[in-house]
């Protein structure tokens, strides 16, 4: 997401049928959207993600997986593993 008309995207979360996963576990897309307009006083908008992740870290200025120190992989699917989806 993104401020209303600002080209650089300051969150970002992944979406499976309506329900939005981010640092916070699973919320409904439209809670989170909502909750961080709010919090942020100002209108935010959704960007879809449509270019390849090498695209997208270039353009918005985030480090690649083989960036970190070591292998970021097994630490993000342990951390999302501790949360069940909704739908589980």
């Amino acid at each position: 997401m993104r401020f209303a008309g600002e080209r650089q995207v300051f969150h970002v979360y992944a979406v499976w049928d309506g329900w939005a996963f981010d640092h916070s576990g699973w919320h409904p897309e439209s809670q989170l959207l909502a909750v961080n307009t709010e919090f942020e006083g100002r209108p935010l908008e959704r960007v879809k993600i449509t270019v390849s992740l090498a695209e997208f870290c270039e353009e918005h200025h985030s480090r690649m997986p083989n960036q970190y120190w070591r292998d970021p992989l097994p630490r993000a699917r342990e951390y999302v593993s501790r949360y069940i989806p909704p739908w589980a």
